[in-house]
């Protein structure tokens, strides 16, 4: 009597094997258990159940004697077990040796359903475990490309993400290059092969239909092409052979898909190659390429899209942050070369300052020295302590142009007044000794010895006024004053002359004071005016909204004149308080202007004799010493060396750089 399968498992289409051993062979149940579906078979070995996989495995004494049961089970654990009452198996189905004939029949169709309810549950479990991998992967896939900043380090990941999902041997990707504002191209941007190694290089396609990339984004439509070979004649696209000609490689299978931005706009395309059966095959030529590769399928390709749509909007997010921090470092940099437009002479220095900075915070990170062994500084970090560098004299626009470029210690115009006062003190000792000879020839008492007194008064009174302005000019320049001119400046501070109204000074008590200053050429007030670049420096920065990873820029650049001991400005802060970044700062700062192009009144240093300096600096505790002694352990001083904003061409005027005035007084 014929049996139908139920419904539940045939409904599935699956091919059900019922393995039996020797000792139901004879069973009448087989002949009219078999259909399309069910197929009965016996196994003598268990090398013959490996070889037919069945579902259902009826073990008799035969089988049992080859491996015990718990053998039989850990080795096909899908499989549903039955034997007989006799066999005193603990197996999922008895079958009774006194059931009907009829009754064992349903009882091995129970079976049957109970396999296909017990593999379609291991099936969604799978499934399930599936999703849930790729699901987890994507997530994981979406995170690694957004903390991704570097273009050509996100595209590798991309493709490589891509290839692992796919399973494929190769994988390009092409970006649309605005051209203008009606023109674009395709650039071929990058490729990898699992295959083979080959030198590769950028290039250009029109946008259009005529190539697979092409057609892609112009059409924003994704291809699923079994082999590339095998292109129908109708469609407009050809599959460029030009690769696999040069190489001897054999593509095959592709996957092309469009990424598209948050604006649904294409800006690119990925192209997956030659899907594999396993990633760790090679393709090598048209044999393998036929033997190792599969079309891409529906499951994949959902997952390809996935990627490509993560990845489209993490390369537009990538571009556009690299346009912004391009944007940015230009403005910084044309902010750094406005502000050396108007103190010219100090030309190059906040770009060297930086260099140095990034290198003695790279050096600090790798030292080992105890207090600073924890502190390593991150490429954020680093950026931002770069930006303060470049920015940190920006407050100089505070500064009056007058002060900042004040090459003499006279205001402008005030030496021609001072020379004018003396050309009329001449004039009037002229006058007057010419007046005292009329006199006497008026009164007939013109004694020739006594005229040739007055000419000779008259002689050293000029000489000496003239002595006056030379020294008036001299002492002018921003140099050390010497302790002989300080006397004759006395000497000419308390020299007056009559005139028609009041008694006339040479100088001023402003202009003696000037001439008075011991180095350079600012008075006290002035150089207050030069410290508060610092201030206006923060005011600044403080106006700009910085992200929150650059937020401590104006905090760092306004604490480089700072000083351990509470001696800087302009805040007078003590080491406590002061920034690391700023003490860093503080180091480079110190030994640019030391080393910095000559000054009317400082040549400039060579390298050992402004070590030595920064070395006595952090003695007397102004300095971080350790910071000082990284600087020089680890030769940071060297990465301006060869820059093209060295300070190596001597400046041909004088400047009143901030720095300049923030050492301790060391000849």
């Amino acid at each position: 009597m014929a049996i139908t399968p139920m419904n539940s498992f045939t409904n599935t289409q699956r091919t059900i094997t019922i393995g039996y051993g020797p000792g139901y062979a004879n069973s009448e149940v087989w002949n009219d258990l078999k259909s399309k579906l069910i197929i009965p078979t016996e196994i003598v070995s268990i090398t013959a159940a490996q070889r037919y996989n069945p579902a259902l495995i009826l073990l008799d004494h035969h089988l049992i004697r080859e491996m015990n049961h718990t053998q039989w089970v850990e080795e096909f654990p899908e499989a549903i077990f039955l034997c007989t009452e006799s066999m005193d198996l603990d197996a999922d189905l008895i079958l009774s040796n006194s059931l009907p004939y009829r009754q064992t029949c349903k009882l091995l169709e129970m079976a049957c359903y109970q396999w296909v309810l017990k593999s379609e549950k291991t099936e969604r479990a799978k499934m399930r475990d599936t999703s849930f991998r790729y699901l987890n992967k994507l997530a994981d896939i979406s995170i690694s490309l957004s903390s991704e900043d570097d273009l050509m380090t996100l595209l590798r990941k991309i493709l490589n993400e891509g290839q692992n999902i796919a399973c494929c041997d190769a994988a390009s990707l092409f970006l649309i290059n605005e051209i203008n504002d009606h023109e674009r191209d395709l650039v071929f941007k990058l490729t990898q092969n699992d295959s083979m190694e080959f030198p590769f290089e950028e290039l250009r396609f029109p946008l259009d239909d005529s190539s697979i990339a092409g057609y892609v984004a112009h059409t924003d439509t994704e291809l699923n092409i079994p082999d590339a070979y095998q292109l129908s004649k109708d469609v407009p696209y050809k599959f460029n052979q030009s690769f696999d000609q040069n190489t001897g490689y054999r593509t095959k299978s592709i996957f092309a898909i469009p990424l598209a931005n948050k604006q649904k706009e294409v800006i690119g395309v990925l192209q997956f190659i030659n899907r594999k059966k396993a990633r760790s095959l090679k393709v090598t030529d048209e044999k393998s390429a036929l033997a190792y590769t599969l079309p891409f399928d529906s499951d994949i390709n959902v997952l390809l899209q996935a990627l490509a749509s993560q990845a489209g909007i993490a390369i537009e997010n990538t571009i556009l942050q690299n346009d912004i921090k391009a944007l940015f470092e230009g403005f910084v940099n044309a902010s750094v070369s406005a502000i050396e437009q108007r103190d010219p002479t100090t030309s190059g220095h906040s770009f060297r300052v930086a260099d140095l900075c990034i290198g003695l915070a790279k050096s600090v990170s790798a030292s080992n020295i105890t207090r600073l062994r924890n502190v390593h500084f991150t490429d954020a970090e680093v950026r931002e302590l770069k930006y303060a560098a470049l920015l940190h004299d920006f407050g100089k626009v505070g500064v009056r142009e007058s002060v900042l470029v004040k090459e003499k210690k006279l205001t402008s115009g005030s030496l021609e007044n001072i020379q004018y006062r003396i050309w009329l003190a001449q004039e009037k000792l002229r006058t007057l000794a010419l007046g005292k000879q009329l006199e006497m020839y008026r009164n007939g008492s013109a004694i020739e010895s006594e005229l040739h007194l007055i000419n000779a008064q008259l002689e050293a009174d000029i000489r000496m006024l003239n002595e006056f302005y030379a020294t008036i000019v001299e002492v002018n320049e921003p140099s050390v004053l010497k302790e002989d001119n300080k006397g004759m400046l006395d000497k000419i501070n308390n020299y007056n002359f009559d005139t028609l109204d009041d008694d006339l000074s040479i100088i001023t008590e402003e202009e003696f004071n000037l001439l008075s200053i011991k180095k350079g050429s600012l008075s006290p007030s002035e150089r207050k005016e030069i410290e508060s670049h610092v201030v206006h420096t923060q005011s600044f920065l403080n106006h700009i909204p910085w992200t929150k990873e650059f937020q401590n820029v104006p905090t760092i650049a306004g604490a480089h004149h700072e000083k351990l001991d509470g001696s800087g400005y302009p805040y007078g802060m003590t080491s406590d308080q002061i920034p690391l970044p700023s003490k860093i700062m503080t180091v480079c700062d110190i030994y640019d202007a030391l080393t910095a192009s000559d000054r009317p009144y400082k040549r400039a240093m060579g390298t050992e004799k402004a070590i030595d300096i920064l070395l006595l600096e952090s003695k007397q505790g102004y300095l971080d010493n350790d910071l000082v002694q990284i600087f020089i352990d680890a030769k940071v001083f060297h990465c301006i060396d060869t820059k093209e904003n060295s300070s190596s061409t001597p400046s041909a005027s004088t400047s009143n750089h901030p720095c300049d005035h923030d050492l301790h007084q060391h000849d």
